[in-house]
């Protein structure tokens, strides 16, 4: 007689796991559709609120990015499209609640996809946050501000330029000449740098110097009147007219 093993042999099948890999089987097509029918819903938002975003309807998009953050706090392009709407509300309403809330959501994106590069974005609504700041006259905080903008993107001489005119109106000469020195190094040809940096070698007594950044300045923007009467009185100067 052969001998068989268990192995060698078809299972019988049993008609109640016939049913209950039936019923296994609906609920994971279920499971399925819903999660279709979720992606399908998540993507309308975006699509919707990206419509609303770049016609400037900030108050549509925060709507429809936001049910689309509420549907997966970890949607990257949900995140940002919610950052962008805020941003456009900070700027249109000198909101400085929506600049905070805003920043979360960058900094949220930064962090849920850090192959994107968003430092620049971020370093722009730092500065922006920090404007809208110093004309509620909270340096402190404006300082701060610009700290996170310098560390998001280092290579970006607007941040840096600003921080100078905060030091220097706070009448800390040394600081701001450091910072504009610094925002020259990053970019050779920025004007308002030139101009700053004039201005406190100017207040310095240093006539040539500050003629010679406001020259520079002027290159750069040979209609603006600041520069001009600047530039003129420091001509004045070094050529003794009284």
């Amino acid at each position: 007689m052969a001998v068989t093993h268990k192995s060698d042999r078809m299972a019988a099948s049993h008609p109640m796991s016939s049913f209950a890999a039936g019923r296994r089987l609906m609920r994971f097509t279920v499971v399925l559709a819903a999660a279709a029918i979720f992606m399908a819903c998540q993507g309308q938002d975006l699509e919707k609120g990206r419509v609303c975003l770049n016609l400037g309807d900030y108050p549509m998009a925060l709507r429809f990015f936001s049910q689309a953050v509420e549907k997966n706090p970890e949607g990257y392009e949900a995140r940002l499209g919610f950052g962008r709407a805020l941003l456009q509300k900070a700027a249109a309403e000198n909101d400085s609640a929506s600049w905070s809330y805003a920043l979360i959501q960058l900094e949220a994106c930064r962090s849920l996809d850090p192959s994107q590069d968003l430092d620049g974005l971020l370093a722009e609504a730092y500065s922006e946050k920090a404007r809208s700041l110093l004309a509620r006259r909270d340096t402190v905080e404006a300082l701060s501000a610009l700290s996170r903008a310098i560390e998001r993107d280092p290579g970006n001489p607007q941040p840096v330029n600003l921080a100078g005119i905060v030091y220097g109106k706070l009448g800390e000469g040394g600081k701001a000449e450091a910072l504009f020195r610094k925002a020259l190094q990053l970019d050779s040809g920025d004007a308002s740098a030139h101009f700053n940096l004039g201005m406190i070698l100017w207040q310095n007594g240093d006539a040539s110097g500050a003629h010679g950044h406001w020259f520079k300045a002027l290159q750069a923007m040979p209609g603006d009147e600041d520069v001009l009467y600047w530039f003129a009185l420091s001509e004045k100067k070094l050529r003794g007219s009284p």
